[in-house]
């Protein structure tokens, strides 16, 4: 009996949904806390993860655990959080790691890493064990976004009403952010260090088009993102192009879609 498992385009499709269907609630939450760059942020800092991790002799996955975590902590760590967060930080903190990455990784052998599926992911090459790591890493992040989804969107609302509310804001956020280190560190085998954040965020912002509630806009993020990893497949194969990359030009074609139907509509009901 043939193992079903065994054809890559299954293994794909099944690590794709899995990225969606994570992605589309910890978008929402990103976007509304304004956390895009710092997905970003530990998207480059982890090409320096893979040079680790490879340079230990051990998953390249442990060695970006490692290093976004550590980034999250420490940023953690400093007195005000929000100020740790500036942009000015962020982007400090992800050129550094990405220079820093791209050094390690040219030292190495040239035949251990392909720099090109770092950057922009390789969906197609999903094996048994990363389809294992992706699928555990979902059900934690979907567990916890369960227990916690509550003060999550209270403090998307307001931090001054969450903390009234007797919500913990400090270990709220911080739980927050080292979910965006793991989903990082799990999403680089699927989109790449550059495109992670293009697949939070623009699949977000379609649904927000079409949202007035956070479940609805979480729905809609979903169903924006199975559509570009539809896309982006589809596109891969008819055309030979890269599946991050299409995956993401997928999802843009979708929001410019969208904005142009939503803006239609909204001309229509003024007459």
């Amino acid at each position: 009996m043939i193992d079903w498992l065994d054809d890559f385009l299954v293994r794909s499709i099944l690590a794709g949904l899995m990225m969606v269907s994570i992605a589309a609630p910890m978008g929402c939450l990103m976007v509304w806390q304004r956390l895009a760059f710092l997905s970003d942020t530990l998207g480059h800092a982890a090409v320096l993860g893979v040079g680790i991790g490879l340079l230990l002799e051990v998953n390249p996955m442990f060695g970006v655990l490692a290093v976004v975590i550590l980034i999250v902590f420490s940023l953690s760590q400093v007195a005000n959080f929000n100020n740790a967060l500036s942009e000015t930080t962020l982007a400090i903190i992800s050129h550094t790691g990405l220079a820093g990455g791209l050094i390690l990784l040219g030292a190495l052998p040239s035949n251990s890493v392909s720099l090109e599926a770092i950057l922009f992911g390789d969906l197609l090459a999903t094996t048994r064990a990363d389809l294992l790591m992706i699928l555990l890493t979902t059900l934690i992040l979907l567990i916890l976004l369960l227990r916690h989804w509550r003060p999550f969107v209270a403090l998307s609302v307001s931090r001054e009403i969450a903390q009234a509310e007797g919500i913990s804001v400090r270990k709220e956020q911080f739980l927050m952010y080292m979910m965006i280190a793991l989903l990082v560190a799990v999403l680089m085998k699927v989109m790449g260090v550059l495109l992670i954040a293009a697949m939070l965020v623009i699949p977000t912002t379609s649904a927000r088009l079409l949202s007035h509630n956070p479940e609805k806009m979480v729905f809609f993020s979903a169903v924006f993102g199975i559509l570009s990893l539809a896309g982006g497949i589809t596109s891969s194969f008819q055309f030979d192009w890269q599946t991050g990359p299409s995956i993401v030009l997928s999802a843009t074609a979708f929001l410019i879609i969208t904005l142009l139907v939503t803006r239609q509509i909204s001309l229509w009901t003024r007459r």
